[in-house]
């Protein structure tokens, strides 16, 4: 169902950015594209290891060449048992796994996955964030770019509990410190031409992804906000997804 609602092409590298289920998001697409062949997620910042029920494989190692070589061997010799290979650098803590460098993807052979889904920044399970200097870290020669947002942040108060890297955000919204997210300000801070896009070039589609919409009854407020994010001022979208990868519910809207 997601994977036929973002209809990415084959064999294209999606990098996913922002807030509100980014990595449950990717954990979904990994499930329904490992269906259909040996399907591959990596981060180029650092990531939480997978619940070992949800059946990853996951292969890390600080040799780069060692790590691709390793990568595709699995690939070309399990051929009737796919995988879904998380590819990573070793643990930089008990709970962290570090990313690879956004050039990763240069000497891999892409044919040999359906799909390549990146991490390229975290949120700290915040739904909103506007990121710093240094983020996103996009893979390079990515054709799609995700920015995911939760519906759970309109109407929260603005303030550092509900936006994630607030410093970020009061120095490039400043006279905003106090009222409610309002769908407009969720949405110029999604699309900010200093927010989780910041990393996009011509050519590279970007499909941003509403998620926490956990009830039909919610539609009416997703469709709002979507309609804002398509007629952001700063980047192109010609779509936006919206709904529940909790509750397995995903639609779409286009602009007119």
């Amino acid at each position: 169902m997601f994977m036929e609602q973002f209809a990415f092409d084959p064999h294209a590298i999606a990098n996913f950015v922002g807030g509100g289920g980014k990595t449950v998001l990717i954990h979904r697409l990994m499930q329904e594209y490992s269906a259909h062949g040996h399907a591959f997620c990596t981060t180029t910042t650092r990531v939480h290891p997978p619940d070992p029920r949800e059946g990853f494989a996951v292969i890390s190692g600080d040799n780069l060449d060692l790590l691709r070589q390793m990568t595709e061997s699995v690939v070309r010799n399990c051929s009737d048992h796919p995988f879904k290979l998380m590819v990573t650098r070793p643990y930089i803590s008990p709970t962290l796994l570090r990313g690879v460098p956004p050039d990763f993807d240069n000497a891999l052979d892409r044919e040999l996955f359906p799909i390549f889904l990146n991490e390229a920044d975290g949120a700290a399970s915040f739904s909103l964030k506007m990121p710093k200097a240094s983020e996103p870290v996009l893979m390079e020669h990515a054709e799609y770019l995700v920015p995911v947002i939760g519906l759970d942040c309109l109407h929260g108060p603005i303030d550092s509990g509900t936006i994630f890297r607030w410093e970020q955000f009061v120095e490039n919204f400043p006279g905003y410190e106090m009222g409610r997210i309002t769908p407009q300000l969720a949405a110029d801070i999604l699309m900010h031409a200093q927010g989780v896009c910041k990393g996009w070039k011509p050519g590279m589609k970007i499909v941003p992804f509403i998620n926490k919409v956990d009830d039909p009854g919610q539609d009416a407020a997703a469709m709002d906000l979507a309609h804002r994010i398509l007629h952001n001022a700063n980047f192109p979208v010609e779509r936006v997804l919206f709904g529940s990868v909790l509750h397995d519910r995903v639609e779409s809207i286009r602009a007119c």
